[in-house]
């Protein structure tokens, strides 16, 4: 099977090595990556370039946001499953691509998904954002963090579009609920770390963002499932708050 690997990059010099470090050390090698850049102005496209990773395919332009930008990225991508890994991310292990393609040899599994680790600049981690198995199949109480979920192609050519770029921060939550709520696709929750996220992106920087977040999720929730987006986003924080650890760990 031939797995997509989406980045969106923008001035991503400082962290886009250890990305392109992680797919080229996967040990399932039958991987598209594709590199979404919005015209970058620092070094991020030489680095690529220079990289011994190769990546399928780049275009650099301007964007209307990262959801835009995966947009682009998701109708380029021509694998049997698709998934994402931003610029200051990595995989948790060097066979984390192949234990998610086994998943997917059950031809009845639409997405496979796992935990995350949020981890700080020295790597220490933050918060263990651990999903477990969703209840009855769908999504309730919590999201899945998307560099965590790998989404068959043939479910989401059901999913138009991909992402919703009216949002900034929860366009992953709507697609999300549409893929599991609307559609019933069926998940394989790999229980272990799938991804590390480092802190500090648009939806983490400050509380200002969280806050934005919040609201975006329940009107996720409410433009999908009709109403009970403000009781989905309590229980949200409630579990985000469980799942920080103070004393960081690498």
């Amino acid at each position: 099977m031939l797995i997509s690997i989406i980045t969106v990059t923008l001035n991503s010099q400082k962290n886009v090595k250890t990305c392109l470090n992680s797919i080229s050390s996967q040990t399932y090698k039958n991987i598209e990556h594709i590199i979404i850049d919005g015209a970058s102005s620092d070094n991020t496209l030489n680095l690529i370039n220079q990289h011994i990773w190769n990546p399928s395919k780049i275009i650099s332009e301007p964007d209307n946001g990262i959801y835009d930008a995966l947009n682009k990225g998701f109708a380029m991508a021509s694998g049997d499953i698709v998934g994402i890994l931003h610029s200051d991310d990595k995989f948790a292990y060097s066979n984390t691509i192949e234990k998610i393609v086994k998943a997917f040899e059950d031809k009845s599994t639409d997405f496979v998904y796992g935990d995350m680790r949020m981890v700080n600049a020295f790597g220490e981690t933050i918060r263990l954002y651990k999903v477990g198995k969703l209840r009855s199949g769908k999504i309730k109480y919590k999201q899945i963090p998307h560099p965590s979920l790998f989404i068959s192609r043939e479910k989401l050519t059901k999913i138009n579009p991909f992402f919703d770029d009216s949002y900034e921060i929860s366009a992953d939550l709507k697609q999300q609920l549409i893929l599991s709520n609307k559609l019933s696709a069926k998940g394989f929750y790999l229980s272990e770390v799938i991804a590390l996220q480092k802190i500090g992106g648009k939806s983490t920087r400050n509380f200002l963002a969280y806050l934005k977040g919040w609201r975006e999720s329940a009107r996720a929730w409410n433009e999908v499932m009709g109403r009970g987006g403000i009781f989905f986003v309590i229980s949200k924080v409630l579990l985000k708050i469980k799942g920080y650890i103070f004393k960081g760990n690498n």
